[in-house]
């Protein structure tokens, strides 16, 4: 299975065209979000399984070079697979930005002076 962190160059451009409909599709789903946020990674492997099942059946066909339309993973393999997409370092990091968009109280400045002292 290839990880999204590796690839590079037209590969990834490829990849991601691929899998960016239903990459978007899954992420979207707030609770699911919620859920990866909070560390419980087979809750939200089993709500994205149960209401994303050809966004997933997509994205794993593609990773694997296989056709989405004909792809048809053996079940014990759908959560090792999961979890290795949801332990992939650019995995993560989407799923941890998209808490960063919303907004927060600031606790102070994020501003300081920045003049200089005549001599």
């Amino acid at each position: 299975m290839l990880k999204l962190s590796e690839l590079k160059g037209e590969a990834a451009l490829d990849v991601l065209a691929d899998i960016i409909e239903p990459a978007a599709d899954i992420m979207a789903d707030k609770e699911i979000a919620e859920l990866y946020r909070a560390g419980n990674a087979p809750k939200a492997i089993s709500k994205a399984i149960k209401d994303h099942k050809r966004a997933i059946i997509t994205i794993l066909a593609v990773l694997d070079g296989e056709d989405p339309e004909t792809y048809e993973p053996p079940i014990m393999m759908l959560p090792i697979k999961l979890l290795e997409i949801l332990n992939d370092p650019g995995v993560q990091q989407v799923f941890s930005s998209q808490g960063q968009n919303e907004e927060k109280e600031s606790s102070g400045s994020a501003t300081g002076s920045t003049t200089e002292k005549e001599a």
